[in-house]
């Protein structure tokens, strides 16, 4: 009696053991090649332009960021000139040369790290590659609405996957944030929560636009919260 009871339980446990493993499946591979490669296709398609749009917007920041950084330097060098005075402190003529420097140095850096990047070379291979793949996937859907019955429907698909796998070997492979930023387009087929939408949106932030708005804005910043500083400590003197 004991033992057929043991039996029992390890077979339920079993089962559940089954049924987890399964859950852990993405669900287009638990269904036949056809699925599989129509979901292949699709989701590299996706991220691929996803690639695209996220290394031309790297590109416009790029650009925007070394002509902001160049007006900091032109701005800072005009101190001497025109004797100027920064709200509530001043600026001697080493501090401004120092500076001047500086944003020298970090403009001349920075600019050749951006340009050996090469955003807009990679947006353009990615979108190109997003267009190969999205003919293929064009392929696939007409032979599964219009050639369902057709003998040579396997070798097709075969031929389709062999492409496929062409394409990719040509090709750079695209970032996660790309496949995440994917998956934004259609948030309620990947399941995404509220939480896992704004946790892509802060990380694509923090991936794509952090530095360069850093850049841009960060300058401003120190110098406002400096002024406000000084102002807070000349007040309770």
């Amino acid at each position: 009696m004991i033992e057929n009871i043991q039996n029992y339980w390890k077979k339920i446990q079993r089962a559940k053991r089954i049924k987890r493993f399964k859950k852990k499946i993405p669900p287009y591979l638990q269904k036949d090649f056809e699925v599989e490669l129509n979901y292949k296709l699709w989701t590299t398609k996706g991220a691929r332009f996803a690639a695209s749009h996220r290394n031309e917007t790297l590109h416009r920041l790029s650009g925007q960021s070394v002509g902001y950084i160049s007006a900091y330097l032109i701005i800072i060098g005009l101190v001497n000139v025109y004797d100027l005075k920064f709200w509530m402190f001043s600026l001697s003529d080493s501090q401004v040369n120092f500076a001047s420097m500086a944003f020298s140095v970090m403009v001349l850096l920075f600019s050749q790290l951006e340009s050996a990047e090469n955003f807009i070379l990679k947006s353009d291979r990615y979108h190109n590659c997003a267009l190969d793949i999205s003919e293929l996937y064009n392929q696939l859907r007409y032979t599964k609405t219009y050639q369902n019955n057709n003998p040579n429907k396997a070798s097709i698909l075969q031929k389709i996957s062999d492409d496929y796998d062409k394409v990719l070997k040509r090709n750079e492979n695209h970032k996660p944030i790309d496949y995440k930023k994917m998956q934004m387009f259609k948030p309620e087929y990947f399941e995404l929560t509220f939480f896992d939408r704004w946790s892509i949106r802060i990380e694509y932030y923090w991936r794509v636009h952090f530095k360069y708005h850093l850049f841009m804005y960060g300058p401003i910043l120190i110098f406002l919260g400096v002024n406000l500083y000084m102002i807070l400590t000349s007040s309770k003197k």
